[in-house]
């Protein structure tokens, strides 16, 4: 398992959100972080890196897909793109956990994928089933997940 400081050290490789002139720490400081609580929880950081995306996403109250793309992009979450509708597909390049990583042979981003599941559960007002098949800690290139969804039942 890599250790939480030596993500410090290793070129987030994001030639697109981070430009030469911007700042990368808190994609450094935030991947340590995320390194660390898997030291000390184990597998309970991913629910919690799920969850906490998941939260986050749902409390932006964005409106579109578009919305979702944008903000991903403005705060550098990764850039975006829906490259299947159906079953919906959806990309996600320079992504804020893994860009630039190792292959870990193990996906790593459950904060994207709650991200996006919190995002699209607000916008098309149903529950949302996320499934990364793609991942740069897998060795792939890029992050892409599957998504579906379900209706939302509300029990009075």
């Amino acid at each position: 398992m890599i250790e939480p400081i030596d993500v410090l050290k290793i070129n987030a490789n994001r030639p697109t959100l981070d430009g030469n002139n911007i700042d990368i720490t808190d994609v450094r400081l935030f991947r340590a972080l995320r390194f660390a609580w898997e030291k000390c929880m184990g597998r309970g950081a991913n629910v919690m890196a799920y969850m906490s995306g998941r939260t986050f996403g749902k409390s932006l109250n964005l409106k579109t897909i578009d919305e979702m793309i944008e903000f991903a992009k403005n705060y550098k979450i990764g850039i975006i793109t829906v490259v299947n509708k159906n079953p919906l597909q959806i990309r996600v390049d320079e992504c804020m956990t893994c860009s630039g990583l190792p292959n870990m042979e193990k996906p790593l981003c459950y904060f994207e994928g709650g991200f996006i599941v919190g995002c699209l559960e607000g916008i098309v007002n149903k529950k949302v089933k996320i499934n990364e098949t793609h991942c740069i800690g897998l060795g792939d290139d890029f992050c892409q997940f599957e998504v579906s969804t379900y209706p939302l039942y509300i029990f009075k």
